[in-house]
């Protein structure tokens, strides 16, 4: 019978135990990051709309025929229902008393906000770049 093989290993450097809990800290507290940067993009939509419409209102009247204008709105209109989207709780299924099943759910969740995130984020300045054109286009 062979004996088992020794090895030899050092000891882990003083702050590799917490990098690791910060690594798992972070990890799980990922979809309530994403909640929150979805929050502030709601915002700066809302926001950005409220001046667009307010201090163009002339800009916007004279294009509101405009296919173009009606594609912007749109897409503004969906950039708010989609960050709205990320921060609308949702059931998903896990079986509670298994730690790798709620590790696998927090991965899914995070997936799931950041593609609704990332999509916000294109529509909002897909229609921003189409209404600062009508804003700033010469009269």
């Amino acid at each position: 019978m062979e004996e088992p093989q020794i090895v030899k290993s050092r000891k882990t450097a003083p702050d590799t135990d917490s990098w690791y809990e910060y690594i798992w800290k972070t990890e799980q507290e990922t979809p309530n990051r994403l909640e929150d940067t979805a929050k502030f993009l709601a915002t700066m939509i809302s926001l950005s709309l409220t001046l667009f419409l307010a201090m163009g209102k002339s800009s916007f009247e004279t294009a509101l025929d405009s296919p173009l204008l009606k594609i912007a709105t749109v897409s503004w209109m969906l950039s708010l229902i989609i960050a709205f989207w990320v921060m609308f709780p949702r059931r998903y299924q896990y079986v509670s008393h298994a730690v790798e099943s709620f590790k696998e759910m927090n991965g899914r969740i995070a997936k799931r906000k950041y593609r609704l995130l990332i999509t916000s984020i294109a529509l909002y300045l897909a229609s921003l770049g189409i209404l600062g054109y009508f804003f700033f286009l010469p009269k």
